[in-house]
This record gives C-alpha cells, sequence and structure tokens, in this order.
C-alpha cells in the first residue's frame, strides 16, 4: 500500500470555516441578553467597591469639600490601614465577630437541618406548621 498526501495551500485553508453550531449561537444570544444586566451590578456593586478601596487610601473626608474623585490629593500612603492594625477595638471587635460567626453559623445550620428532617417525615399536626 501507498499512502497518498495531499497539500492543501493555505489561502484555501483559511476560507474554510464550520458554520457556528446552534449551541454556540445560542451562548452568543445569551450574553447579548445578559449585557445590560451585568453591566448594571458592575455599576452597583463593583464600581462602590473600588470606589471604598480608594477612599480608604485617602484622608479623604465626605465634609471637606472636594469631592470623591480629588481625594488622590490627600493620599495617605496606607495610614489608616496601619492605625487599623495598631487599634485594640478593631482586634476586640473582629475576636467578637468570629466567636459570634463560629457559634451561630453552625446552630443556624443545625437548627435548619433539624427542621428539615422532622419535615421530611409525616407526623400529626405537620400542615399546623406549614402554614
Amino acid at each position: 500500500m501507498s499512502a497518498v498526501t495531499a497539500t492543501i495551500p493555505e489561502d484555501v485553508m483559511k476560507t474554510v470555516q464550520a458554520k457556528p453550531t446552534l449551541r454556540e449561537e445560542g451562548v452568543k444570544l445569551g450574553f447579548r441578553l445578559t449585557l445590560p444586566a451585568q453591566i448594571l451590578v458592575l455599576f452597583i456593586a463593583v464600581f462602590p467597591l473600588l470606589m471604598q478601596l480608594y477612599i480608604s487610601l485617602t484622608d479623604w473626608s465626605p465634609l471637606s469639600g472636594l469631592g470623591w474623585w480629588s481625594a488622590w490629593s490627600l493620599w495617605n500612603n496606607f495610614a489608616n490601614y496601619t492605625d487599623l492594625a495598631a487599634d485594640a477595638r478593631f482586634w476586640s471587635a473582629l475576636k467578637r465577630t468570629a466567636i459570634v460567626m463560629i457559634v451561630c453559623v453552625p446552630a443556624e445550620f443545625l437548627l435548619g437541618l433539624a427542621l428539615a428532617t422532622l419535615f421530611a417525615d409525616e407526623f400529626p399536626g405537620k400542615r399546623i406548621f406549614y402554614s
């Protein structure tokens, strides 16, 4: 047996393209339809978060008379964060928050699990608890 190989010119290979599948078209349509919502999320969630980070690196105050866009003139080189790291009240509040989180989150989970298990089975008066 002999193998015959053919070479295809590059210009022919470039012009041959597969037609997009229905799934690919659906993905593109889905992206186009959700784009306004994505832009809205960008302005509602991401922009304020970045603005807050920017302002936290300055000594800007809303009462200073400057707009937040001019806060770069009051740049403080992470002084707010170094002050926070040295503040005993911050560490005390962080410790209390961690304790509440460590106690409450598992307790709420176990309570929800117990109620779900209870309502999964039939028992007298179950309809009263549903209402």
